[in-house]
């Protein structure tokens, strides 16, 4: 299959682009702390250059340096100061021939440092960025407004100095400017609130001011959100006649996206929500513009993406995690390689989770250089080895593509199926992504000189054949009950719960951690059945768990019909069903299919320890290592892969 209508070039206002991706702003938390720009940001974005792909928007930016910086480490264009390091930004990533747009914002109520002053279209807060510090947004006054204007207006003219190919303004995502688009954050009397045209008034003074401060041929983006989700905020009606209105005021395209914050399953889309999910929107006022539409929103693999450009839904196509994932995506699409392609998997957990969220800088689950890109080179080893990886899991598929690629020769154990725990997903539609994964690890290794030895793996055999190093990769068992089990009703693991042989009828999931909940959702598409989770605990996903998973995933759950019961500890499996204990009472939750989602326990260490005991070189990784998610897979696979 090819995608040829990703790679027909465009156009945006004067502004000539070698094809329709865009690389979408993402937080990379790079920057140096007064917001000038480092080695690290460079290095980052030159990256997605060298990619292919045609224009890359870097995070948002703050305008000003009274309240609207939002993030630690976060890109500043306040400043004079910030033009220099910014220009060399704009240099390298034009040697690699793309293009680079600016993107300026002001973070309103969404000031993750929590410190003061917040500031915002009224003082409707976010308990989340509440909770940090305790500070809640002020209103801005119309003198402040003014202020805030002319600071965009004075960045863009930075931007355009810097030359850059364009500037955005973000106008999404839950930031100061969507809490005066919105009703759900704006409650104001005075001429920026109540009516449309009160409420989108300080975003077309923006557009205003940036028209003024800078030449009419550097193309101007805004990037809006279709709908914030919020059941009393923009409707998409709204949206639609903003874009004309912005479109009459010199806006030269369209930068779709969804959602804000506190309906975060909208604006970084989590595995359990479909993709392209704002698609409905932006075709809303695609048809109302004669402006170039960007689409955005989980447009992770080139068959999607390619077919918004080709049906006409949106000129162009932006993605963010989906290059985290693979900065080479363009490059790997254009070239028709697109199982080479290291899919973004919508965990949130490398980017956000365990990287910006923590106060680190971004991260990405199954792509460890991300914002280290060419520090840890995989490099040829000095002395190719033998090497043995015992484990056809996601730790041990990139483990041995990796030393394949270091010049080792590898052979890799596995009696079971290749893909290990991933390997449940395939033929899901809500876990398309693991699927997607699972399917790439398995043709990186089939696609390499690898031998792929369908046998377990003895401490006695390996040592007998000379190798050099076995690399342990066999994942951690699954928990057992620790109930009794008796009668006719099936009962399985959920690992076993395949598409390929649905299940129908009353299906109880006993376990309601992330495995459990997954399951749920995936039998509960299956279609003829009737789901509950019983967990012991008195509310789900208790474990060490993705916070998007434990704020969004139980909505998910309950949109899908699961029914959900906390605080019934599971005692038997019985003729009958599943016994419970409950409120100190005993009942039965009828079933037809039992299935245990009880976890993993610590893998045994005896083939670990004979194979030391025999004087070999030994590597354990992924969950044999201890019990994870694919970040640990992956990222122990790859550091120790760069050691042997």
């Amino acid at each position: 299959m090819s995608y040829d209508a990703l790679f027909q070039p465009g156009r945006i206002g004067t502004l000539e682009l070698r094809n329709r991706v865009v690389k979408s702003p993402n937080s990379s938390a790079t920057a140096n702390m007064d917001g000038t720009i480092s080695r690290r940001t460079v290095d980052h974005y030159r990256r997605f250059g060298e990619g292919g792909v045609g224009l890359i928007m870097t995070e948002y930016t703050y305008v000003d340096d009274d309240a609207s910086k939002a993030i630690h480490n976060q890109p500043g264009m306040s400043r004079h100061e910030h033009i220099a390091g910014w220009g060399w930004l704009v240099d390298e990533v034009h040697a690699t021939g793309a293009k680079i747009g600016l993107q300026l914002a002001h973070g309103g109520r969404q000031k993750f440092l929590g410190t003061a002053p917040i500031k915002s279209a009224s003082d409707s807060s976010w308990d989340y960025v509440e909770a940090v510090a305790g500070v809640i947004p002020q209103p801005v006054t119309v003198a402040e407004i003014d202020e805030i204007v002319a600071a965009f207006g004075a960045a863009a003219l930075r931007a355009w100095k810097a030359r850059f190919d364009l500037v955005e303004v973000h106008a999404g995502h839950g930031y100061l400017i969507t809490n005066f688009l919105s009703p759900h954050t704006n409650s104001r009397t005075d001429e920026y609130g109540g009516s449309f045209e009160n409420r989108s008034r300080i975003l077309i003074r923006i557009i205003d001011a940036i028209r003024a401060a800078v030449p009419r041929e550097f193309p101007l983006s805004v990037r809006l959100s279709v709908t914030d989700y919020e059941p009393d905020g923009i409707p998409i009606e709204e949206t639609v006649r903003l874009c004309r209105l912005l479109e009459e005021h010199g806006v030269d395209v369209l930068h779709a996206s969804g959602g804000h914050h506190a309906t975060m399953e909208w604006e970084v889309s989590p595995w359990f929500n479909s993709r392209a999910p704002h698609r409905w929107g932006w075709e809303k006022f695609r048809t109302e513009v004669s402006i170039p539409v960007i689409g955005s929103g989980s447009l992770v693999s080139p068959e999607v993406a390619n077919e918004i450009i080709e049906s006409g839904s949106a000129e162009f196509v932006s993605l963010g995690r989906a290059m985290l994932a693979d900065p080479d995506w363009t490059r790997k699409a254009a070239e028709n390689r697109p199982l080479e392609i290291v899919p973004c998997i919508r965990c949130n957990d490398g980017c956000l989770h365990r990287g910006v969220d923590k106060g680190r800088s971004v991260g990405c689950s199954v792509n460890p250089t991300v914002a280290e890109e060419g520090r840890f080179p995989l490099v040829p080893a000095t002395v190719g080895k033998d090497v043995v990886v015992v484990g056809g899991g996601p730790a041990g598929l990139r483990n041995a593509a990796l030393l394949s690629d270091r010049g080792h020769r590898v052979r890799l154990f596995e009696a079971g199926e290749l893909g290990g725990m991933l390997a449940h997903a395939r033929g899901s539609t809500v876990k398309q992504d693991i699927a997607a994964l699972a399917e790439h690890l398995v043709h990186e290794v089939e696609r390499r000189d690898i031998d792929v030895v369908r046998a377990w793996a003895t401490a006695v055999d390996l040592v007998a054949s000379g190798v050099d190093t076995v690399v342990l990769a066999t994942g951690a068992p699954l928990r057992e009950p620790d109930f009794p089990i008796s009668g006719p009703i099936p009962v399985t693991h959920a690992a076993q719960v395949r598409a390929q042989a649905p299940l129908s009828g009353r299906i109880v999931v006993i376990g309601g951690g992330l495995q459990g909940c997954e399951t749920s959702l995936r039998i509960a598409e299956m279609g003829d059945t009737v789901v509950t989770v019983v967990e012991q605990r008195d509310s789900l996903l208790t474990g060490d768990e993705v916070v998007y998973d434990v704020m969004k995933l139980p909505q998910f759950m309950d949109r899908a019909g699961v029914r959900v019961r906390t605080g019934a500890r599971a005692t038997a499996v019985t003729p009958e069903g599943v016994a419970v204990v409950a409120g100190g009472a005993t009942e039965i939750v009828a079933a037809d299919t039992v299935v245990l989602a009880l976890g993993r326990t610590a893998a045994p260490r005896e083939l670990a320890d004979a194979l030391i005991a025999a004087g070999v070189d030994v590597h354990i990784i992924g969950s044999a290592l201890r019990p994870g998610r694919v970040y640990d897979a992956v990222h122990t696979a790859f550091f120790t892969a760069r050691l042997i």
